[in-house]
């Protein structure tokens, strides 16, 4: 290819880039919706599920633990900081319980997956590659 190749036919190496572009697009559209594509999505989002509910079940547990430490000096601290503790570890517990049962949907949505998407020979194995508890 020389510059007067590329001067006489720019429309057509644009249009076969644009081609190669869309056809790049509409192959991981096809791959993404595929029966493993929704399942690595499926999967993806429970890790995060799980993630979010280490973090904030931590979280819990910090805000327990200073509102036991306020609690054994509670002649010393003011009665604002119990109730402020207080009202943390309410809200980290409820927290907590919000990412639990996102946990719960998250794995309900990737069984349903597995159970609709996938021929029941591999259903045990999914089950079990991605489940860490198979008694729910």
């Amino acid at each position: 290819m020389n510059l007067e190749f590329l001067t006489r036919h720019w429309a057509l190496m644009l249009a076969g880039v644009l081609a190669a572009v869309i056809t790049l697009f509409v192959v991981f559209r096809a791959w993404s919706d595929s029966a493993g594509g929704q399942l690595r999505a499926m999967h993806n989002a429970l890790r995060h599920r799980r993630q979010d509910l280490s973090r904030r079940e931590k979280r819990a547990d910090k805000a327990e633990k200073r509102l036991a430490r306020l609690r054994a000096r509670a002649d010393s601290v003011k009665p604002r900081h119990l109730h402020e503790a207080a009202e943390a570890l309410e809200d980290a517990t409820a927290l907590a319980k919000i990412a639990n049962d996102q946990v719960m949907i998250a794995e309900t949505r990737l069984r349903e997956l597995i159970l609709e998407e996938f021929p029941q020979n591999q259903h045990a194995a999914l089950r079990a590659r991605y489940f860490d508890d198979e008694s729910r």
